[in-house]
């Protein structure tokens, strides 16, 4: 009988560690959800689609991420997806920056991918990027490739 309630008490033990493994799992998650930007301000771009970008992504600027991706919504006046999206306060993005949706490398998730311009004037907290590009399918890029003499990024 005593080694009955010693097997018990092992398989306890056991549950109680997985329980834990996978309570802190979930909370490092959540807090790679929010990450990195803790503050910021909130920026807006409009796209005809924005298949495959969720809330939560990054923002990348030169291949570092330096926000995310706060809300996706229709805009029923244009009848767009309007992305909104946080940037840091020390970051003052020009004028005629331009958004585009894609994925840094095959096997990443999609980000929504910021090209500074070269405008003297910024945007203010709460512009909407008036600049945004179409996200190419990888269908697309592998025709391009094939039938276009090689260059992917057309």
């Amino acid at each position: 009988m005593a080694a009955i309630r010693g097997k018990s008490g092992g398989a306890f033990v056991s549950s109680m560690l997985v329980l834990v493994v996978a309570v802190g799992v979930a909370v490092y998650a959540g807090a790679m959800q929010r990450g990195p930007v803790r503050s910021g301000y909130v920026l807006h771009g409009r796209f005809v689609s924005a298949n495959g970008l969720h809330v939560g992504a990054d923002v990348d600027l030169g291949g570092v991420a330096i926000g995310r991706v706060v809300k996706i919504a229709l805009d029923p006046a244009t009848q767009m997806a309007q992305v909104d999206f946080t940037v840091p306060d020390r970051l003052r993005l020009p004028e005629d920056t331009t958004l585009g949706i894609g994925a840094p490398t095959m096997t990443a998730d999609n980000a929504l991918q910021v090209l500074p311009g070269k405008s003297a004037g910024t945007l203010a907290a709460g512009a909407t990027v008036l600049h945004t590009t179409d996200q190419v399918s990888l269908e697309q890029q592998v025709s391009n490739y094939i039938f276009g003499g090689g260059n992917l990024g057309n």
